[in-house]
């Protein structure tokens, strides 16, 4: 998909820090190791040297560049078999001084050539997988700015609120369980979860501790209300000469929680997206959490069965249930 300019410079930059972080702290080691074995010094110096060697090679006659290219390769092989004996020898893997990339397949450049060794065939340059994971992290990152995060988790989430009705607190507790074994299992086969029930229950808490946790495993995240989602949706659409960049985000997001659905004014666009990103996501077999405070028999009512029936079909659905825990707090 296309993203802004702005997730693509900051991407680049943080793929650049990720390259240099690396081989500098491959330089570090080997400057340290180096004041201990000066042997390893001279050794690295030599090997250093090698392209001075090659460019004679080059310049020389084909029966001279031959010479001059098997002493070499003779040389080098001996200094790097003495090079990891000496790390064995000071209890170090044989690789301890190479550059440890981020990532092996494209060495921290973002890209990496597409080939197929067998035929001999380059498919030319293409962008890396921890290239497109980093863009879709910082697009989600971007989505989610407005949502305060850090201000719900599953530590301050308390089950005394619902202790007044004992058919009410074992619900709430099977629920928050269910949440808690949800996050610390979460990968990309997650069930999608509906909650539902009256305001002020501790849907949007739950989610919101949810994504603290899921994000804190490495997967991209989208939260936000669906009347803000579809808002964008709908302005990038017929503003902006049909952008479709919000909508891709919320089909291919790790985790796509939307929260406060039934809120939104209906109609027939905003209920076309819904069904696209319904769809989509689950076609993809990516998870997704829906917040709402109606029940499936009002989500019937509102929206057309083709959307109810993948929500109401494909979800595991936990209603919840008790008062509203921010007026009991008063």
């Amino acid at each position: 998909m296309a993203y802004s300019k702005e997730i693509y410079e900051r991407a680049l930059t943080e793929i650049k820090k990720r390259r240099a972080d690396a081989e500098r702290a491959a330089e570090i080691r080997c400057a340290e190791l180096e004041e201990k074995c000066p042997d390893l010094k001279y050794i690295n110096e030599k090997l250093a040297g090698t392209g001075a060697a090659l460019v004679r090679a080059f310049s020389a006659s084909p029966e001279d560049a031959a010479k001059i290219l098997k002493e070499l390769h003779r040389d080098n092989a001996a200094l790097n078999k003495e090079k990891k004996e000496i790390l064995s020898a000071m209890g170090l893997p044989s690789d301890y001084l190479q550059v440890h990339y981020t990532c092996e397949k494209c060495n921290d450049t973002g890209f990496y050539e597409e080939r197929d060794d067998k035929k001999g065939v380059s498919y030319g340059t293409k962008l890396c997988s921890c290239h497109i994971d980093l863009l879709k992290n910082l697009a989600s990152e971007e989505m989610s700015l407005q949502t305060p995060l850090e201000l719900s988790s599953f530590d301050d989430f308390d089950l005394s609120f619902y202790k007044d009705d004992r058919e009410t607190l074992e619900q709430m507790k099977y629920i928050f369980k269910t949440c808690v074994s949800y996050s610390q299992n979460f990968d990309l086969e997650s069930p999608s979860l509906l909650f539902y029930g009256r305001t002020g229950l501790g849907k949007t808490h739950l989610s919101l501790s949810i994504a603290n946790e899921v994000i804190k495993k490495g997967y991209n995240v989208i939260y936000g209300s669906v009347n803000n989602f579809f808002a964008k949706i709908e302005y990038e659409k017929f503003s902006k000469g049909n952008d479709t960049y919000t909508l891709d985000l919320l089909c291919d997001a790790d985790l796509l929680i939307l929260d406060d659905l039934g809120m939104e004014f209906a109609t027939s666009f905003t209920n076309s997206a819904l069904y696209t990103i319904i769809n989509t996501r689950i076609c993809k077999n990516l998870p997704t959490v829906i917040s709402t405070n109606l029940s499936p028999d009002e989500l019937r009512d509102k929206y057309h069965e083709s959307i109810v029936s993948r929500i109401v079909g494909t979800f595991e659905t936990l209603e919840f249930l008790g008062k509203d825990v921010r007026q009991s707090s008063n």
